[in-house]
């Protein structure tokens, strides 16, 4: 086991490679942005990009970043072009929607997969873990789009709705959160064959550690040495979503939002990076970063603190 010091130097390090990595995006899209010309085509309207447009005696270089820096952390983001109004507007009213959804059908598809791999895994070759294989690979086969547009094309004529989400109603009207469980639903399906198969192949590292051995040898059943296993193989489990598949989760939300004519800001986010929008595109990608590097460092701590294999 990792010592308090040891544990401390690597949860500083990592700390510290989160910031390099965020101050390195934020820098990286300052430069792009610096050299954008003066002019640029938007949604079919050219639009001032400049950023000395702004000063009256504009700053030299470093003055321009810094004042970037600054305005970037604390959330001076403009306004978008192609949607109009504030950036930051934008995010507080369509995240909530999207996040409405996406977290139950991510929650369900992570607890069911990861819970049902592990205990599975257990006996390799038993029924129960080729029988959750050939689920994952049928709904690996399934792209999300399929089930969207079948929600879809039943929606009008099965269950009599019109749209899933109506915002003129807003997102707390019993309505749009009951509708909004098929969205979920599709999440879940479709995440689910996902997490199964990460599940598998994290759980079998684990089917040979002494704290798996010693269980066994205790007399533990199938059902006790999954939850051993589970114990300590939660934090890669659960950081499939803000790590590897993150991308994945992102296509994922853009079609079901852009199918379902779902007002999230999934969709925000795609018709921005299609119409050129600055703020939109590169607040989006800082977003996405880090949720990455937040869902790394999250499984990392996690991995160094419940891991009995981790001495840091």
């Amino acid at each position: 086991m990792a010592t308090r010091s040891s544990r401390s130097r690597v949860v500083a390090r990592q700390l510290a490679w989160g910031v390099a990595v965020m101050w390195l995006v934020l820098t990286v899209t300052w430069v792009i942005l610096h050299t954008l010309p003066d002019t640029r085509v938007v949604g079919f309207a050219e639009v001032e990009m400049g950023f000395a447009a702004a000063y009256d005696d504009p700053p030299g270089p470093l003055g321009l970043y810094l004042d970037w820096m600054r305005s970037f952390l604390t959330l001076q983001w403009g306004s978008s072009v192609y949607f109009g109004g504030s950036v930051v507007d934008l995010y507080v009213t369509r995240l909530p929607v999207t996040l409405a959804y996406a977290l139950p059908g991510v929650v369900v598809s992570v607890l069911a997969g990861t819970g049902l791999s592990t205990y599975a895994a257990v006996h390799p070759d038993g029924v129960a873990n080729r029988v959750l294989s050939l689920l994952s690979y049928a709904g690996l086969s399934i792209p999300a789009f399929l089930l969207a547009q079948g929600v879809f094309v039943v929606m009008p004529s099965w269950l009599g709705w019109i749209q899933i989400y109506d915002p003129e109603l807003g997102l707390t009207h019993g309505q749009n959160l009951r509708r909004l469980s098929v969205p979920a639903a599709i999440v879940a399906v479709s995440f689910f064959a996902v997490q199964v198969r990460h599940a598998q192949g994290e759980t079998v590292e684990y089917l040979d550690a002494e704290f798996v051995k010693t269980a066994r040898a205790k007399g533990a059943g199938r059902l006790r040495t999954a939850v051993h296993i589970f114990r300590n193989a939660w934090p890669s489990l659960a950081s499939l979503v803000l790590g590897e598949s993150l991308g994945l989760l992102i296509l994922m939300l853009i079609v079901i939002e852009e199918l379902l004519k779902i007002k999230g800001v999934a969709v925000v986010v795609f018709y921005g990076f299609a119409a050129g929008d600055p703020m939109v595109s590169f607040t989006a990608v800082f977003g996405v970063v880090f949720v990455g590097v937040a869902g790394t460092l999250a499984r990392d701590f996690a991995r160094l603190v419940f891991d009995p294999r981790v001495d840091g």
